[in-house]
């Protein structure tokens, strides 16, 4: 079976707005497919599990509703096919994999290995799908749509969507008019300029540039202001199915600026549309190819990006960003303040040399260079060095800080020589975290996203260290020049990161980065946040490019003590039970306890003791170094046996889940050399049914 890996997220995506009504038809529209699609995945995932734990019959159902709630997707098609092998019906399993195939699922790689398909693969109706699939198939394409008095109508008509990607591509009949048109009205000297520049041909002006408004034209840029740019209409008729708030289903056939002052407020999981893209993969996905299709939007910050530490809404946590990327411009503030950074960028887009932004679109790297010239020209950015500083980066930008001169004078004097290259990072190896072990969660939960342009972990893993080797060799300049690398600290403390280049031109770099508390962004700022920043640099000979990020997140709602040699001697984790600082509830799972830890005289650890409650309620548990529960000592207090644990996010009425500690169904037991031996030998492991034996997962304290 094959489906796309989505992660974990603790409400499903009907919760976000994504949900199914009762039923589904054939062919539901084409605005529909990404959030149906992303339901389906999510059933496919689950029906992967149920049938690797041999529970058939389920994951058939399972699949069955997959396919139900989107029966346009080949691969939910596919694994449907594959269920129906696995539970002995052939005829069924032929029939969905040949309408896989013909849907477009062609990779005949998995269709000729797949285990799943075994039962079909001697029939000869398997001999004939399999020879369909070796045929070249061709994806639809975006049927291509005039515009109509400056407006690019967006509809059933000019609009496809992609599996591979799960976005919805458009398309549009650009036409250069006999006439052009002014290419800016007002605008004082960046204006007078601009028109200067128009008139003798030196500047590209908007013709090809759309501008997208995702918040119902609640904040919208003063388009009159540039008669070239066209900017999207949806038609009426599907209005309710396209983005309203994030934008991360379309890809638009143009060069795209666009906005939405909105954010999901009063809600368990409130948030601005950035840090929603930024703990969702689908929507890191897109935004990315968004940003590699010349597209840029920009969204406020609203709460996200306030001074304070006070675990509300509305009254300030400081920066609680989990991640800093190059893929979109976040304002400073609430709703209207994209609009200095909107004017800001359809400027400089006029403003480009034809031949130069013809270059730059073709090859994607619109929304790149228009990120270097941004941070480039901050006011707040007076040095060259600056530039190498989290001043030039923040997460979030101040609109009165823009330099809109500096801005279209740098466009408009960008030559082919000049244009900037582009950072593309990759990880190659990673300290990774055990679960259950170095941290606690329902699952596997360390890595928030890998993409060209920005990783970003979070620091859940209890070890002082944390290493990593990243590449940054995939870069790209389009005049193929040598390229040199700069690596340097945005945000965090120097003195607990180890940044070292494993070559001559540092393109490759080992990283270490320690447990980071709260500290200020800037020295002097009233801003404080728990991420560290490493920004990455590209220089082709004549410009630096603009930056690559690599984040580290660490936990607000954790008290953390370590010894002079990084070990740790007892966390505190607070908001399960108790109030604590704002911590993401889509990045961690609130619990309350607290865990001690012990080492034997040779530095190895033994175990931790956890301890829940005070007063008579308190409860203390033992645990072995390998996290199972101590359910039988010796007389020194050494463990003879443990219990498996494992962790699962509690549903609670009227709040968000709580992270459960469970027995789990295995019970290994210890033997020691001698009474100096302190960690002990497994000698064996057995299975038990945990659920009879709840009653060992604690002792109280005498």
């Amino acid at each position: 079976m094959r489906v796309s890996a989505l992660g974990c997220l603790l409400f499903s995506l009907v919760s976000l707005g994504c949900g199914t009504r009762s039923s589904v038809a054939e062919e539901p529209s084409v605005f529909r497919r990404p959030a149906l699609a992303e339901v389906s995945q999510e059933l496919q995932l689950r029906g992967v599990h149920l049938a690797r734990i041999g529970q058939l019959p389920s994951a058939l159902q399972t699949l069955q509703e997959a396919v139900r709630i989107a029966p346009f997707s080949a691969v939910a098609r596919y694994n449907l096919a594959c269920m129906y092998a696995k539970n002995g019906q052939p005829e069924e399993g032929l029939s969905s994999l040949k309408l896989a195939v013909e849907m477009g699922f062609r990779d005949t790689s998995i269709i000729s290995k797949d285990p799943d398909l075994n039962s079909l693969r001697e029939l000869p109706e398997f001999a004939e799908i399999a020879s369909e699939a070796a045929k070249p198939y061709e994806p639809p394409t975006s049927p291509k749509s005039q515009f109509a008095d400056g407006i690019a109508w967006v509809g059933p008509e000019n609009t496809v969507w992609e599996e591979v990607t799960n976005l919805l591509r458009t398309g549009f009949d650009w036409k250069q008019p006999e006439k052009p048109r002014s290419v800016i009205l007002e605008h004082g000297e960046v204006g007078k300029r601009l028109r200067k520049w128009f008139t003798e041909g030196t500047a590209a002006g908007n013709f090809g540039d759309l501008y997208d408004n995702c918040d119902r034209d609640h904040s919208n840029l003063k388009y009159s202001q540039f008669p070239q740019l066209h900017r999207i209409e949806y038609r009426p008729e599907i209005i309710a199915d396209v983005p309203h708030g994030l934008q991360n289903r379309l890809l638009h056939g143009g060069v795209v600026i666009g906005n939405s002052s909105t954010s999901l407020v009063n809600s368990p999981i409130w948030r601005s549309n950035p840090r929603m893209a930024y703990t969702m993969p689908t929507s890191m996905t897109a935004i990315t190819r968004q940003y590699f299709h010349n597209h840029l939007y920009v969204y406020p910050e609203h709460h996200d990006h306030d001074p304070g530490r006070t675990g509300s809404e509305a009254e300030g946590n400081g920066d609680v960003y989990p991640a800093n990327t190059p893929y979109l411009l976040i304002s400073q503030g609430s709703s209207y303040t994209d609009q200095p950074f909107l004017d800001a960028l359809a400027c400089t887009l006029a403003a480009f040399r034809p031949a130069v932004k013809k270059r730059l679109a073709e090859a994607g790297l619109i929304a790149p260079t228009l990120q270097q010239i941004f941070r480039t020209s901050y006011k707040l950015v007076k040095k060259p060095e600056d530039y190498f500083t989290g001043i030039a980066h923040p997460s979030v930008f101040e609109g009165s800080q823009i330099d809109l001169l500096k801005m279209v004078e740098a466009a408009h004097t960008m030559t082919d020589e000049t244009i900037p290259p582009v950072a593309r990072i990759r990880v190659e190896q990673q300290d990774r975290g055990i679960v259950g072990r170095d941290y606690f969660e329902v699952m596997d939960r360390e890595l928030l996203f890998d993409t060209p342009c920005a990783v970003a972990r979070i620091g859940r893993s209890l070890k002082y260290r944390r290493r990593m080797i990243v590449t940054a060799r995939d870069s790209i300049d389009l005049n193929q020049t040598p390229l040199k690398f700069r690596w340097v600290v945005l945000r965090g403390d120097e003195s607990l990161i180890s940044i070292k280049p494993l070559d001559d031109e540092g393109s490759r770099a080992d990283i270490t980065v320690s447990w980071h508390p709260r500290r200020k962004i800037q020295p002097n700022s009233p801003m404080e946040s728990n991420r560290v920043d490493i920004g990455v640099f590209a220089y082709n000979g004549a410009v630096w490019s603009a930056p690559s990020f690599i984040s580290w997140v660490f936990l607000d709602n954790e008290d953390r003590e370590y010894d002079d040699q990084g070990r740790l001697l007892s966390v505190a984790y607070h908001g399960g039970t108790d109030k604590s600082h704002y911590v993401d509830p889509l990045i961690q799972t609130p619990k309350t306890w607290k865990d001690d830890y012990h080492y034997a005289v040779d530095g190895r650890l033994i175990g931790w003791t956890r301890t829940r409650g005070t007063g008579a309620d308190q409860k203390i548990e033992k645990f072995t170094a390998d996290g199972g529960l101590v359910i039988e000592e010796d007389a020194e207090g050494r463990a003879l046996a443990a219990q498996t644990v494992q962790y699962v996010a509690q549903a609670e009425e009227k709040s968000l889940p709580k992270l459960v500690q469970q027995l789990g169904d295995e019970v290994i037991r210890f033997a020691y050399a001698d009474s100096n031996d302190k960690i002990g030998k497994v000698i064996s492991r057995e299975k038990v049914d945990a659920a009879k034996n709840e009653k060992v997962s604690s002792t109280t304290k005498p």
